[in-house]
């Protein structure tokens, strides 16, 4: 399945914005868990997360991190992360930095 991706070039590093669906996210408590464990990987920012659409937006530095360990923290958390798909505007979206779990 190919992936879109929109692809920003900044001070010389390509950045890629993408949106995560993952389907098994229930409450609060996961997607807090969920962004908690991607913003720790070097590279990557997380934008946005919205538990109605269940939805995490992610902007990353390809050159620091590949999209399959994106992959592994969503299944380290327990959860079995969609297909990234293109950044866009996507309905009930949210400030990740707001979450209370």
């Amino acid at each position: 399945m190919k992936k879109e991706e929109e692809r920003v070039d900044v001070l010389g590093q390509q950045l890629t914005t993408v949106v995560l669906h993952i389907p098994s996210l229930r409450c609060g408590g996961c997607l807090k868990r969920v962004t908690e464990a991607l913003r720790a990987l070097p590279g990557l920012e997380v934008l946005t997360a919205a538990l109605p659409t269940r939805t995490v937006t992610l902007r990353y530095a390809r050159q620091q991190l590949e999209p399959e360990r994106i992959v592994e923290v969503v299944r380290a958390c327990g959860h079995v992360p969609g297909e990234l798909r293109e950044a866009g505007h996507v309905a009930g979206e949210q400030s990740a930095n707001g979450l209370d779990g």
